[in-house]
Order: C-alpha cells, then sequence, then structure tokens
C-alpha cells in the first residue's frame, strides 16, 4: 500500500447530505445506498488515487481494460470501497439508539471511501476488495506510514507483512495471489531491469518517475517499484 492523502468532501456528497438533511420534518434515506452520484464519485476517487487500486496498486482507470488474468471466466470493475464496511457503519448507528438513514454515518464520510479493484470470476480468482468484504484491516491505504507494513520481493512479485499487522492485512486481501504477483513482477521487471537500471542514480530516477504523476496517473503498482527501488539504494548502499 501506499498512503492516499484525502481531500475534502466532494460537492456531489456534500450536496446530498445537505438536501437530505434539510428534509422536514426528519431526513429520510440519509445512506450510500441512496446517494446517486456514483459515477461522478468514482472519477473524483480514480483521480485522487492518480488511477491505481488502494488496496494492490493495479490499474483502476481506462487501464483496467488490459488486466489479464489466468482464467478467461475473469473480469475486473472500479469499485468505490468503504474502508470500514457499510454493514458496520449501520450498526454503529443503531448502537447509538439512532435510526440510519436519518443521520449521517461514516457510509457517506468521504474519508471511509477509496477506489480498489473488483474482481468479478470464481472464487479462487478473487483478491482484494471483493475478498475483504466485511473483515476488518488491520493496515488502512489512508494511515500515515501504511507502506512500511509491507515488503515486496522483486525476484517473484511476492508480498510478505513486515509485522503483525501486515501478515494480516496481506491474508484478509489476498495480496500473495498468484495473479497479484504476475502483474507486480511485470511492472518491476519493466522499470527495475538490471541491464539497465544499476546505479544509485538510476534507481532515484526510476523512485521519481514512479512518484510523480503525469496527466493524473501514477504507473501501475507504482509504490511496488518504488519500495524494491529503495531497498536496492538502502541494502546495497549505492
Amino acid at each position: 500500500m501506499k498512503r492516499i492523502n484525502k481531500n475534502n468532501t466532494p460537492d456531489c456528497i456534500q450536496s446530498f447530505i445537505d438536501r437530505q438533511l434539510s428534509i422536514e420534518p426528519e431526513p429520510v434515506n440519509l445512506t450510500y445506498r441512496d446517494f446517486p452520484r456514483k459515477s461522478e464519485l468514482r472519477d473524483t476517487l480514480t483521480r485522487e488515487q492518480y488511477g491505481i487500486c488502494g488496496y494492490t496498486g493495479a490499474p483502476v482507470d481506462d487501464r483496467i481494460s488490459k488486466l489479464q488474468s489466468n482464467s478467461s471466466s475473469v473480469s475486473f470493475k472500479n469499485h468505490i470501497e468503504h474502508l470500514k464496511c457499510q454493514k458496520i457503519c449501520r450498526i454503529e448507528i443503531e448502537a447509538q439508539g439512532k435510526e440510519f438513514g436519518r443521520v449521517v454515518a461514516d457510509d457517506l464520510n468521504y474519508q471511509n471511501m477509496i477506489v480498489a479493484l473488483e474482481v468479478c470470476g470464481a472464487a479462487v480468482e478473487r483478491f482484494g476488495a471483493v475478498v475483504k468484504a466485511d473483515q476488518e484491516l488491520p493496515v488502512l491505504p489512508t494511515m500515515e506510514g501504511c507502506e512500511k507494513h509491507f515488503v515486496f520481493r522483486e525476484a517473484d512479485g511476492s508480498v510478505e507483512g513486515a509485522d503483525e499487522s501486515g501478515i494480516s492485512s496481506v491474508a484478509v486481501l489476498k495480496l500473495d495471489h498468484e495473479t497479484l504477483k504476475g502483474w507486480r513482477l511485470s511492472a518491476l521487471s519493466v522499470w527495475l531491469d538490471p541491464d539497465v537500471i544499476q546505479t544509485r542514480e538510476d534507481f532515484i530516477e526510476v523512485i521519481q518517475a514512479v512518484t510523480t504523476p503525469v496527466d493524473e496517473r501514477l504507473p501501475e503498482f507504482a509504490y511496488v517499484i518504488e519500495s524494491v527501488a529503495r531497498s536496492h539504494i538502502n541494502e546495497t548502499h549505492l
């Protein structure tokens, strides 16, 4: 993961909240389920994340059409993900003795939303948001320093948790899925070709390239490439 720096609540959400709150004698349908401008929200979140999934680093903009899996029955979508799932948001409100849909809950909290890759198909092919579902995720991509919980391996594109929170997060999201490993390995092979990238200056240039958005997008698996590039600098003292 790489930390997502959240912006202020966009107008598409705020105007909906304000409109529902103004209903007399009391608000109704004040839920994400009833929020009508999801496509606009998805575009806003995608730009905020520079076109990459908050959980996996895979592309979620127009590049999503180029993603391939070992199974021809699998497809991929750009999904609005609630870090705290909508079910828990409802339970919390009801636990306070309030009626869900008549008060603002975290299902409409922009800080609780990211875009993530949605994998559609056989259960064995799923990873990321779709397998997280209602589970609690120890490391969230909105947390400062979230990237420190994970270690990426250049040799095979694998990922490991650097601590218990990271290990648990890898398990919840199935970040060690073979499809993800293959995608990461391909990205690393392109950006960190050992025949081309050899000196400290080379690795620094790569880091600058994958951390600088171009046309509101970052390279897919940008933070994976950045992490491995930094490990080369730190471990070899280039």
